[in-house]
């Protein structure tokens, strides 16, 4: 075998880890989402989990959502986390603290007029530099 085979086949296994251990560190409710399924459809599948008496809520499971309006579309995205988080409320007239959790813990769910285009980091990134929208850093 000569060097060059060897490197090559690292390369490949730590690749394939990789790509592994990505997936798997995914929510099983996230991989549930469909492209082209409506807001209202997501929420309730990113809901399934909730906790027995948790208080009503219009974006359970969501730790925060912004909303951007592009071109004359309606980009709505939604910060999932899979301990499902919420962002904390505001406290003595002092504004929330969005980034108490790491913006790399958090998966975005992005839609567009209320239907699922993509969701995660590599995709809002490529939607959000294609659209000329600024992202949270989450490196």
């Amino acid at each position: 075998m000569s060097a060059y085979s060897v490197r090559r086949r690292a390369v490949l296994l730590a690749g394939l880890a990789t790509a592994t251990l990505t997936a798997a560190c995914e929510d099983k409710r996230i991989k549930q989402l469909d492209t082209g399924i409506t807001r209202d459809s997501a929420i309730s599948v990113i809901a399934h989990d909730l906790k027995p008496g948790a208080r009503p809520d219009s974006f359970p499971n969501v730790y925060f959502r912004e909303r951007f309006l592009v071109a004359g579309k309606n980009f709505e995205v939604l910060y999932f986390t899979p301990d499902n988080d919420k962002l904390p409320p505001p406290t003595g007239g002092k504004p929330r603290p969005i980034d108490s959790i790491p913006f790399k813990k958090l998966t975005p769910i992005v839609f567009v007029n209320n239907t699922l285009i993509g969701r995660g980091w590599k995709f809002w990134d490529s939607a959000a530099t294609a659209n000329k929208i600024e992202v949270h850093k989450h490196g």
